[in-house]
């Protein structure tokens, strides 16, 4: 499952893995509490960003996972979680281009395990900020961001020979650098989010001795990924055992995906819906190169949201400034209270056309005159389908409530 992480009231998407465990890992873990020029009231402010800064957050996450057809090996399940955020503002390393370096580290605890998936272990984050001043007023603007995911392969060890530990080490520089609102803010304001990035990961998934599991899935990889605002994408995996995986995503939703190995080539193709006798679907030509090449058509039943009309941009991000809040939500109850609070709420959209799934994330962030995160309450819907059918296949529901508990500077 897939969540670059800005602030706290900008939730944004996880990263692509090419594993669809590693795409779980990636997508369970909350978003980064930064320090964030998306939130706060009027009048004369304090820096928003200044070395030294310390915040600490507590939160928990509820993953549900429902299959439309579940078997044994395709459960119903649900995760559970709590974990602790300690967040300080650093000086970015010495030649970056960013002023800031606003580093999180997290610490999981388990509630309720899935025995299936992957359960998070320890996750740091560190965005680079820049922090830019005109006319009495403040934005933040990111630059890039560094995330260490470290989880548990719950169904690798359902095998045996475990535990083993999935590691994600993702590098991104945003193409298009991400300003948060103008801040003091104005009450309606409204922007999207650049998607514009490059990315480069690295992903294992060992036991103690090194070995990677039984079935083969996650032998560990290195990926260069390059995403653009429109939501086209491409990326290329290659595996330690030398197998090599690529996808690319057009603007327009069409697409190519190519797997790679020792025995083989399988290579699909996705194009734009088409529509006949009123009912629209879409085209997908799977070939298969081994000894000889079969090449096979499908007219997979259309899943867009749009009904045969691909979204565009397919991934889409836009925040509102709601306004001042004279009271906070019941599931805020117990964050430590700042005065003059904002809501700040994003919708984010995502339309993976090659993945074949589509995810609606809404968040609702209460912040600070000084820009801090007080409560952000985040859900996300996203719904898996068959890429050669277009069947549903499952449709994962994660919420997370995250409250600020300690605060200096």
């Amino acid at each position: 499952m897939k969540h670059s992480i800005l602030s706290q009231d900008c939730d944004v998407r996880p990263l692509e893995q090419a594993s669809s465990i590693g795409k779980i890992a990636l997508r369970l873990l909350p978003l980064a509490v930064l320090v964030s020029s998306c939130g706060g009231g009027g009048g004369e402010v304090a820096p928003l960003l200044q070395v030294g800064m310390q915040r600490q957050y507590t939160g928990t996450t509820t993953r549900s996972v429902v299959y439309a057809s579940p078997t044994t090996t395709n459960e119903n399940n649900t995760l559970v979680y709590t974990f602790t955020e300690n967040q300080s503002v650093e000086q970015a390393p010495a030649g970056s281009s960013a002023d800031f370096d606003v580093h999180n580290v997290y610490a999981y605890t388990v509630v309720q395990n899935p025995d299936v998936g992957t359960v998070p272990i320890s996750q740091t984050v560190d965005t680079f900020e820049i922090l830019q001043n005109a006319g009495g007023f403040q934005t933040i603007v990111s630059l890039g961001q560094n995330v260490v995911a470290v989880s548990n392969d719950e169904t690798s060890d359902a095998l045996g020979n475990g535990p083993y530990t999935e590691t994600s080490t993702t590098r991104s520089t945003y193409t298009t650098p991400r300003d948060g609102f103008t801040y003091p803010l104005q009450t309606g304001a409204t922007m999207t989010t650049p998607q514009s990035e490059t990315q480069t990961i690295t992903f294992t998934d060992v036991n103690g001795g090194d070995s990677a599991p039984s079935n083969g899935t996650n032998v560990g990889y290195t990926e260069t990924r390059s995403e653009n605002n429109d939501g086209s994408f491409t990326y290329k995996s290659t595996y330690v055992n030398g197998n090599t995986y690529s996808r690319t995503q057009n603007s327009d939703g069409s697409g190519s995906e190519s797997f790679t190995t020792a025995e083989g080539t399988t290579a699909t193709t996705v194009a734009v819906p088409v529509t006949a006798d009123g009912t629209s679907t879409i085209p997908v030509v799977r070939t298969v190169t081994a000894k000889t090449a079969a090449a096979t058509n499908y007219s997979a039943a259309d899943w867009y949201p749009a009904n045969g009309a691909p979204s565009s941009p397919l991934v889409l991000q836009t925040r509102t400034v709601v306004g001042p809040a004279p009271s906070l939500p019941a599931e805020c109850n117990g964050a430590l209270l700042q005065p003059d609070i904002y809501e700040i709420d994003t919708t984010t959209t995502d339309l993976n056309t090659i993945g074949a799934t589509y995810s609606t994330t809404t968040t609702r962030a209460f912040n600070d005159a000084n820009a801090v995160s007080v409560c952000q309450l985040s859900s996300e819907v996203s719904s898996s389908f068959d890429l050669l059918t277009g069947a549903l296949v499952s449709t994962t529901t994660t919420a997370t409530t995250t409250l600020l508990s300690t605060i200096s500077q």
